[in-house]
């Protein structure tokens, strides 16, 4: 995806990486969209990224003998809704990438550019495709759990613990993995039907997304 942006903004080398930077988190943000029906992942990030290059290459274009001296905006967008907006998505990405770590993030980051090509981006950090796929999973994981905590600080939500709770994706069981946090392992093996070994990894995970929810929270609502 790099050389197709690079070849869309010629002459604007030096916008290239944020337009990249842009279209991560569109990805990202449009993610819960994809629609396997509909075509490969390579083809829903090629259409973002078509978009966001479009995009960002007519709102920098001003043809000046066009435009009257009284002229007025009519746009239905309001200014301040797309910068909370842009704002909100950044602050997102940011905690999200502070907590996925730098390696999983940039693996990560990759692969939304890959064109849907796993096994090359699997090659080049030496990873098992059962391991990109276990990276994968961390990632939205995390990223959830931030996006529920900023979602329930925004709303002024208190920091107790169902609050808390909430904020752990029920997606994978780990929200009611979460719910069982206190209770002996063989016990949450036994009602999950899973081995005891995949039990203290689910509780692991949740017990991490349990703590970054509550700092996301601690950090985000007002004292």
């Amino acid at each position: 995806m790099r050389s197709f942006v690079v070849s869309r903004m010629r002459g604007r080398p030096n916008e290239v990486d944020a337009v990249l930077q842009l279209i991560r988190e569109t990805v990202w943000r449009r993610s819960d969209t994809y629609d396997p029906g509909r075509g490969s992942p390579n083809y829903f990030v090629f259409g973002i990224t078509r978009h966001v290059v479009l995009r960002e290459l007519e709102r920098k274009y001003v043809p000046v003998d066009d435009i009257p001296f009284d002229a007025e905006s009519h746009s239905e967008v309001d200014p301040l809704d797309a910068l909370i907006c842009r704002f909100d998505a950044h602050r997102w990405m940011v905690l999200a990438a502070d907590y996925v770590g730098p390696s999983d993030w940039r693996v990560m980051g990759d692969l939304s550019l890959s064109d849907g090509d796993a096994q090359r981006i699997a090659a080049e950090y030496q990873l098992s495709m059962r391991g990109l796929r276990t990276v994968r999973e961390r990632v939205r994981q995390v990223a959830q759990t931030v996006l529920a905590a900023l979602a329930a600080a925004d709303a002024g939500l208190p920091v107790t613990g169902s609050v808390i709770l909430s904020c752990v994706p029920e997606s994978g069981g780990f929200r009611e993995v979460a719910e069982m946090i206190g209770d002996d392992t063989n016990t949450i093996a036994a009602r999950l039907h899973i081995h005891p070994g995949s039990a203290r990894a689910r509780i692991a995970t949740a017990k991490r997304l349990l703590m970054i929810a509550r700092t996301v929270l601690e950090q985000e609502v007002p004292a």
